[in-house]
């Protein structure tokens, strides 16, 4: 009997290993249209709001000296859109409920552009192209100025908007906490 009972344990964790290892995962966003600009890292394509993804550009009222520089980094995305078609490639949600993309003018890649022309500093991507940036002093680079992050941290008067908790899936929660059993348990074997 105990052997009758470990198989049919056996089977259905290979069950659910196989429909975990088997769930599709989240299609990319694709939003495409004429954009408005909101401010140089925010964008909005028939009603939806994007945030550039992997970048922070100035906040639309922060000033960097005598310089608006919230206002500059907008006026240069603006420029590069240029009334142009946009095409958003989303890759989830911040918490705003924003989607996170990286955006395109035909073959010119937006996140990096702003990066490029100093206008927005690298986020997690395009290093590479903010240490260049930095070197040519281009833009915010050519004088001193507050991260985007640390001016907000000590303007913003208003509270942040509550993240909202996607309805969760018990059932799918369940299979995920019992496959991280097994995972852990087989690991421990090896």
């Amino acid at each position: 009997m105990l052997d009758y009972s470990l198989m049919v344990i056996f089977f259905v964790l290979v069950a659910l290993l196989v429909a975990k290892l088997s769930q599709p995962k989240a299609p990319t966003q694709l939003l495409a249209g004429k954009a408005y600009v909101i401010d140089g890292d925010t964008l909005s394509i028939s009603g939806n709001h994007i945030r550039l993804e992997g970048i922070d550009a100035p906040e639309l009222n922060q000033n960097c000296g005598a310089n608006a520089c919230g206002q500059v980094s907008r006026q240069t995305l603006i420029r590069l859109i240029q009334g142009r078609p946009v095409r958003c490639e989303g890759n989830g949600h911040d918490k705003y409920s924003r989607s996170l993309a990286i955006c395109f003018v035909g073959e010119t890649n937006l996140n990096r552009a702003m990066v490029e022309a100093g206008q927005a500093i690298a986020y997690g991507d395009y290093r590479d192209v903010e240490l260049q940036a930095r070197r040519d002093k281009k833009g915010l680079w050519s004088g001193v100025f507050e991260t985007p992050q640390d001016w907000r941290r000590e303007h913003e008067q208003v509270p942040e908007a509550p993240q909202t908790q996607p309805q969760s899936n018990r059932a799918a929660d369940l299979i995920d906490q019992f496959v991280g059993w097994i995972i852990g348990l087989v690991g421990g074997l090896w």
